[in-house]
């Protein structure tokens, strides 16, 4: 959705009302229909630092002399009849009656993933300007940094520390200059492909008919964007590339998704003059191996996702992100246009040659509504300033597994049911099955993120959610109500946990302060612009840690972009370990864990070829509190959240002395260690110590016995002998001080220890304190 790129008075209009189709009417076989794909211009190198000796020499703004950019009239789909398939649930599969989600097992009562390094990306007017209205908040994460792509900023950051690296700072009409054609840009889209090791930005000119914007980083710089990291500019004319559009339209408000064999970008098409109206929706396929080099890019364009105005299919249709590898089809889904309670979904084959893509594939969810615009703690524009919620159109889309994720707000009553009544926006989220090749994906569960408070709930909205290799679900969203100020939140789920269900909220931003901007007073029906969106990203390196991007409220009449770094549960905790014997090389060995609130081991398997290797499950071990040598690892392999196969080295390893045991430590990918003190080494050849001599009065005539205990490293099956022998200290045979000894003594089997005797002369000498030694000589 269009920005106002500076601040001013926002132009907003309602749409009137459209007539709608039930789902029933735009059911379709899953007939395909082939692309055409279509060349464009070759790509336009530069690297950063051309990029930023431009933004460093541009002409600084003038804002308060700025005009903006009207707000495109968006659908009215506020009266959209509902499928009467759907069912009248929060959740998908309901709990049963009763069941209290506080108490159960298995559900987390807060959010499973700790919130670790965050920072503030962007601000309307501070660090970071955007001068924009509103940012589209975006960003992603790739191996070293994390990058902010708003409207009117571009910047890298420092993923370890948060703080911004100076390699990239730029307003994104800079950035995109060799193919912004003279105009400005809008709604920023990025990604980090583990599966290249490149960045990829997308975002649209405004001008009409507009391009689709395009950008990618090169190979050599492994995704780490430097000085000389080279990005290369493409563009999608869309009035240019067939099938045809009218020269009247702008692609708004570009999705992004991307696989092993291409990009998916949908786009809201609003057509007309001179004012545009919502008319259409469609889907474009980028050929992937076309833009890895100089080009020429190769699209291949779906118009007609959703045909007219009034029509099935999928609004803004999401393209989906899909980290696998093997995948051989894409897709597109979107919310129904004509109905509440349906999702359509478009499945697009050979993405990577001549596309094809499906018909309309209708899924029945539990109900939906619109969303109801935002009140928040401070609001003075009344109904009129509350925070937009756009509409119930889908946020992001990610598949794992053959399992797609994604979300969007609606509003719901206290149980989390759509009601457009329930004075509370919830984020509703979905995991759909779905299958490779044919078929209907079914929905394997859904829940609703919702505050359940009577009277002056917190609304969640503009929701996204990733989903980790570990199985686990982290979501990012905005917060506020008639008494919560504009905040930024994330919730989880883990892997394990009840279908449908979340943990608790939490707030990962304290703003203390009013949103009533005079630039953005609001409309009728239509509010203060807020998000459009939102994102979160994965790790690349431990496919573990999740990263949010959320807007909030950072001073008076300003908004932050917030990026929070989402901590995943730590490794099991080494519990079990069979027994190892010394000297032996290699030895196999199963380790086991304790699982506790979702902690697991974990490992993201092979490193893919030619981009940066995946971080991995590392098992030491160490003495810990025993004495001794342990065995050293060879090798650690992942089997499953808590078992590891071990192969260790025990050729140098010294039985352990008692009741002790060697550490044994297991770190994540993602860093986080736990240890247990388990392993025991038994068996081999014992080592044997004597212990500190006794220290005791001599008597005044006759012999004392003194006694020194020897110690075996390890019990034995048989008789261990060990020989001794005395020698003089300040105490001396020839004196007659005590009884010289060179002998032995035989330590039982399956006996720990034994005991040495030496004799002790007593005198009546006045003498000082005298020693002697008893040195071990063999065993």
């Amino acid at each position: 959705m269009l920005p106002d790129r500076r601040p001013f008075t926002l132009l907003l209009t309602l749409a009137t009302l459209l007539i709608l189709l039930l789902p029933s009417m735009a059911a379709a076989l899953e007939d395909t229909i082939a692309g055409i794909p279509t060349a464009g211009a070759p790509g336009v190198p530069e690297t950063v630092n051309e990029i930023m000796d431009r933004e460093l020499n541009a002409p600084r703004l003038d804002v308060d002399g700025e005009d903006m950019e009207s707000e495109l009239t968006q659908p009215d789909r506020t009266g959209l009849p509902t499928n009467p398939a759907s069912p009248k649930v929060g959740r998908t599969p309901e709990l049963p009656p009763g069941f209290d989600e506080t108490m159960a097992p298995g559900i987390s009562p807060f959010s499973p993933q700790t919130v670790g390094t965050n920072f503030t990306g962007a601000t309307l007017f501070g660090t970071n300007p955007t001068l924009a209205f509103p940012p589209d908040c975006m960003g992603a994460i790739g191996p070293n940094q994390y990058v902010v792509f708003v409207n009117g900023r571009l910047v890298t950051f420092n993923k370890t520390t948060g703080t911004a690296d100076g390699v990239l700072n730029a307003d994104p009409d800079i950035f995109f200059s060799s193919v912004i054609n003279g105009s400005s840009t809008s709604d920023p889209r990025i990604r980090y492909d583990r599966l290249t090791g490149r960045w990829f930005l997308v975002i649209i000119n405004v001008s009409t008919p507009n391009r689709i914007l395009l950008a990618v980083s090169d190979a050599a710089s492994a995704g780490t964007i430097t000085g000389g990291t080279v990005f290369t500019f493409f563009f999608i004319d869309i009035s240019a590339t067939p099938p045809a559009i009218s020269n009247t339209c702008l692609a708004d408000y570009p999705t992004l998704g991307i696989d092993n064999n291409a990009l998916y970008i949908g786009t809201n098409n609003f057509c007309g003059s001179p004012s545009q109206t919502f008319n259409s929706t469609d889907g474009y396929v980028i050929r992937k191996s076309s833009i890895m080099g100089a080009g020429p890019i190769v699209v291949t364009v779906f118009r007609g996702l959703v045909a007219s105005s009034g029509a099935a299919g999928p609004y803004t249709p999401q393209g989906v992100d899909n980290f696998n590898p093997s995948a051989n089809e894409g897709y597109f889904i979107g919310v129904d246009n004509a109905t509440f309670g349906t999702l359509m979904f478009r499945r697009v084959g050979t993405p990577g040659g001549t596309p094809t893509i499906s018909a309309n594939i209708s899924i029945t969810t539990a109900t939906t509504t619109f969303p109801e615009n935002v009140p928040h703690l401070g609001n003075t524009g009344g109904t009129n300033g509350r925070l937009s919620a756009l509409d119930d159109r889908l946020f992001a889309a990610t598949i794992r597994n053959g399992r797609l994720w994604t979300a969007h707000n609606i509003e719901v009553n206290t149980s989390g049911v759509a009601s457009s009544s329930g004075s509370r926006n919830g984020s509703r989220w979905y995991e759909l099955n779905v299958p490779v090749g044919a078929g209907t994906p079914t929905i394997t569960q859904s829940g609703t993120i919702f505050d359940p408070t009577a009277t002056n709930a917190i609304y969640n909205w503009i929701p996204s959610v990733m989903v980790s290799g570990q199985g686990h679900a982290a979501f990012g969203m905005s917060q506020a109500g008639n008494n919560n100020r504009a905040n930024a939140a994330t919730v989880g789920r883990l892997s394990g946990d009840a279908a449908g269900t979340t943990g608790t909220p939490v707030v990962f931003t304290a703003s203390a302060t009013a949103y009533n901007p005079p630039s953005d007073p609001g409309g009728v029906g239509v509010g203060r612009r807020w998000g459009d969106y939102s994102y979160t990203s994965l790790d690349p390196l431990d496919d573990m840690t999740m990263w949010t991007v959320q807007e909030f409220c950072d001073a008076t009449n300003s908004y932050g972009v917030r990026v929070a770094k989402l901590i995943a549960p730590p490794p099991a905790t080494p519990s079990a370990i069979p027994d190892v014997t010394a000297g032996a090389n290699p030895v196999n060995v199963t380790l086991t864990g304790a699982v506790v609130s979702g902690s697991g081991f974990y490992d993201p398997g092979a490193n893919l070829p030619g981009v940066p290797a995946f971080s991995h499950l590392a098992v030491t071990i160490s003495n810990g509190v025993a004495t001794g040598t342990p065995p050293t690892v060879v090798s650690a392999t992942y089997v499953n959240p808590t078992t590891v196969n071990l192969v260790l080295n025990a050729s140098s390893a010294t039985a352990s002395v008692g009741a002790e045991r060697y550490r044994v430590t297991v770190t994540n990918p993602d860093g986080q260690s736990l240890s247990g003190d388990i392993l025991r080494v038994i068996g081999g050849t014992p080592t044997v110590s004597i212990a500190a001599g006794p220290s005791q009065p001599e008597t005044n005539a006759g012999v004392t016995n003194f006694n020194f205990t020897v110690n075996l490293s390890a019990t034995t099956p048989v008789p261990v002998t060990v020989n001794y022998q005395t020698a003089n200290g300040t105490a001396t045979v020839a004196d007659n001080d005590y009884v010289a000894a060179t002998s032995s003594i035989m330590i039982p089997a399956n006996t720990p220890s034994g005991t040495i005797t030496v004799g002790v002369n007593g005198d009546t000498k006045n003498e000082p304190d005298e020693t002697f030694t008893v040195t071990l000589t063999g065993a």
